[in-house]
C-alpha cells in the first residue's frame, strides 16, 4: 500500500474497500450507511476510539463531502455529550493544540459488539474488510500523525493493537512500563514478525512511542479511572 500524505489519499483508500466484492458478505447496513472518517493531523498525543456512533438522528444519506472533517472539534462543540463530554476533560489548553483523534474502523454504528456480532463472525470476508480498514488506518498513524502518545481509550480494542495474547493485527510488540488507575502504561519497542496485517511496513516509525491502555470512558467512570491531563502531559514528557 502506497503512504498516506493526505486526505485525498483516505478517502481513494477507503472507497477501494467499500467497493470490494466481500462487501455483499457484510450486514447490509455496512453498505447502506457507508463511511466515516477524520482528517487527521500530526499531533504528540492520539486518542483512539473504535467506530463513529451512528446516532438515532443521523442521516445514513450524507453526500461525500460530510463524511470527513475535525474529529478533534467533538471535543469542544459536544461538552455535555456522553461520548466526548468526558474526553474533554483529558483536555487542557497544553494540549488542545498537541492531540488528535482518530476511530480506528470507519463503518457507521452505535453497537459496537456488532463487529463480533456481526462482521467477524461471517468468516473470511469479514475479517479481510477489518484487516484492510486496520491495514489504512495504521498506515495513517504511522505516515501521516506520528504520535508520541497513543490514548487507546477502548478496552474492546486493545486486541487490533497486538496489545491480547493470541491476537496480531496491526502487530506492535510491547514493554510495559507503568500501572495506573486509568490503564496500564506500554512503549511500543517494534513489530510481531508473523502475520501482520501490514507487512509491507517492515520497521515502525512508532518505536519509542508511549501507550496507555484504558477503557471506555462516560459520565459514570470513577474519577480515578479517567486519564487526566497531567498525567498525559506527564508522560508526553518522558519523551522530552
Amino acid at each position: 500500500m502506497n503512504r498516506i500524505t493526505c486526505i485525498e489519499d483516505i478517502d481513494r483508500r477507503i472507497r477501494e474497500i467499500w467497493n470490494k466484492p466481500y462487501m455483499k458478505e457484510l450486514p447490509s447496513w455496512v453498505s447502506r450507511r457507508r463511511y466515516r472518517y477524520a482528517d487527521p493531523i500530526k499531533a504528540d498525543l492520539l486518542i483512539t476510539g473504535i467506530n463513529p456512533s451512528f446516532r438515532p438522528n443521523d442521516n445514513e444519506n450524507l453526500p461525500d463531502e460530510y463524511r470527513h472533517g475535525s474529529a478533534k472539534d467533538n471535543f469542544f462543540l459536544a461538552k455535555y455529550d456522553n461520548y466526548w463530554g468526558p474526553l474533554s476533560k483529558m483536555i487542557d489548553e497544553e494540549l488542545k493544540d498537541r492531540f488528535d483523534y482518530l476511530d480506528i474502523f470507519h463503518f457507521w454504528e452505535k453497537d459496537q459488539y456488532k463487529l463480533k456480532k456481526e462482521i467477524l463472525c461471517i468468516g473470511e470476508s469479514g475479517r479481510q474488510f477489518i484487516a484492510d480498514e486496520l491495514n489504512l488506518t495504521q498506515h495513517i498513524i504511522e505516515d501521516f500523525i506520528q504520535p508520541h502518545l497513543i490514548l487507546v481509550k477502548n478496552k474492546e480494542s486493545w486486541a487490533y493493537w497486538g496489545k491480547v495474547a493470541g491476537y496480531v493485527w496491526m502487530g506492535y510488540e510491547f514493554e510495559k512500563v507503568n500501572d495506573y488507575p486509568c490503564g496500564e502504561l506500554c512503549k511500543i519497542v517494534g513489530l510481531q514478525k508473523n502475520d501482520r496485517i501490514s507487512p509491507e511496513i517492515e520497521d515502525t516509525c512508532l518505536k519509542e512511542c508511549y501507550v496507555l491502555f484504558s477503557r471506555h470512558i462516560n459520565q459514570y467512570t470513577k474519577r480515578e479511572e479517567q486519564p487526566t491531563s497531567e498525567l498525559l502531559k506527564n508522560i508526553l514528557n518522558l519523551n522530552d
